[in-house]
């Protein structure tokens, strides 16, 4: 393993060159991360089905086509929009693994990648599953949805839990990969020795903070647009092909959620992008990369593990992927 050999190029970019590449990278691994991304995906979206498809199925049985049937519906593609804005990163955990792998190596396998994911998972699932939201809105949704109405209750909760998520996701957005690919532990068993990932976060995060929250935005507001066009289109392709033009409990049921993982596929590669530039511009990870690289070559790799030296306030050497 090269380390200043990448099949990324490790160096700074602006949001619109990070877009870019995201697409190269989809070019590149098109099998790899779709597959990725749809095996962690699989099991939430299965998930949502079970709480919410109930609501379009009754309305489109029952037929009735009144102002309630209206409310319904739209109370629905909210609701799934939250369920699904607050998964992604869970949901992307294969592929945040696969793709901080496939930087040095031409193509992991996926027996390494679930080999990460699962030593990790408790690490992750915690923080990323329970603690970032997914678990809770959707214990929440499904204990208080009430199919005669939208509860203006649960409206209300649900915008302060999705406003609490929204800023944790926009001031911290890398918690995946200091969970995943750095390996910082929730809580340190050896003092001062090993950063938690509470404390990377911090020193990734802080300095950058305005730039990383100005970045979320634009790419919301982004990939929101891009959700609907990807839905729209969907909609045309089965009209196209199949000649039924009317909306279903089909379009809701299954063609909405699409556009919507569709998406969040892409905001997890331009998530990691981002990650990789903010360590760039921090702490110049393409010169650590290069004196990595020249160590192993002179001296060898004896553990056969990357490891880094950061310099964070109060900490002295931490360990870790990537």
């Amino acid at each position: 393993m090269q380390l200043d050999q990448t099949h990324v190029t490790i160096r700074a970019r602006t949001l619109s060159e990070i877009g870019d590449l995201a697409m190269v990278l989809i070019r590149s691994y098109p099998l790899a991360i779709s597959v990725g991304f749809v095996v962690g995906a699989l099991p939430w979206a299965i998930l949502n089905m079970f709480i919410l498809a109930s609501i379009p199925i009754n309305e489109y049985s029952i037929a009735s086509y009144d102002e309630d049937m209206e409310t319904n519906l739209w109370s629905y593609q909210f609701l799934m929009a939250i369920l699904v804005f607050v998964q992604i990163p869970a949901a992307g955990v294969l592929t945040t693994v696969y793709i901080g792998q496939a930087i040095f190596e031409s193509r992991p396998t996926w027996r390494s990648v679930f080999h990460e994911t699962r030593i990790t998972f408790l690490r992750w699932f915690w923080s990323l599953g329970v603690v970032r939201g997914p678990v809770p809105v959707m214990l929440f949704v499904a204990l208080f949805w009430e199919q005669d109405y939208f509860n203006e209750l649960l409206f209300v909760w649900l915008i302060t839990l999705t406003i609490i998520v929204l800023l944790l996701r926009s001031n911290r957005p890398f918690m995946p990969e200091i969970l995943l690919l750095e390996r910082c532990p929730l809580r340190s068993k050896k003092g001062s020795l090993v950063i938690t990932a509470n404390q990377r976060s911090k020193a990734l995060h802080r300095p950058v903070a305005g730039e990383l929250f100005g970045r979320f935005l634009a790419m919301t507001i982004l990939l929101t647009a891009m959700a609907m066009l990807g839905f729209y289109s969907l909609l045309w392709a089965r009209g196209i092909l199949f000649g039924m033009w009317e909306w279903d409990a089909i379009v809701y049921v299954v063609l909405y959620p699409i556009a919507l993982w569709a998406a969040g596929a892409l905001s997890v590669l331009i998530r990691f992008l981002s990650y990789l530039d903010t360590r760039i511009r921090l702490e110049g990870w393409e010169v650590q990369l290069a004196v990595l690289a020249e160590t192993t070559r002179q001296f060898g790799d004896t553990d056969q593990t990357l490891v880094e030296t950061r310099r964070v306030p109060s900490k002295n050497v931490i360990e870790g992927r990537i």
